[in-house]
């Protein structure tokens, strides 16, 4: 493992799945809950370098994930996800960048757009 820990949080069991095996096969140890509401807790109990939040769950959406990690925690990123672009007229992955989110990535998307996503919200490695 390359010591890099990633929280995915998505509503979606089969794509949850997918991106934890993804980064898995990437070196990345890779925490996962299908329930927003755990997402604080799960991070009190081993902080992750990065998240990964789909926008559209229910009872606890995306947007309310960032806030949450915004205000109580500093220097985890965020990368935001959504296979729903627009919200009547609101750009969803556009505004979860504005509350916070780090990176956006519209669904569906392959294993390696995910990984060119996610690589840049790492900090460099050494030497």
């Amino acid at each position: 493992m390359n010591g890099r820990t990633v929280l995915v949080v998505d509503d979606d069991k089969a794509l949850l799945e997918a991106v934890t095996r993804v980064l898995r096969g990437a070196g990345y140890e890779v925490q996962s809950t299908r329930d927003g509401r755990a997402v604080m807790d799960m991070i009190r109990r081993q902080r992750p370098d990065v998240v990964i939040t789909d926008i559209m769950m229910p009872d606890r959406d995306g947007v309310e994930v960032i806030n949450e990690i915004r205000k109580s925690t500093r220097g985890i990123r965020v990368l935001a996800m959504s296979g729903r672009r627009h919200l009547g007229s609101l750009d969803l992955l556009a505004m979860a960048q504005k509350l916070g989110a780090d990176a956006a990535l519209h669904k569906p998307f392959e294993g390696d757009e995910l990984l060119a996503a996610i690589e840049p919200l790492f900090p460099p490695r050494p030497g």
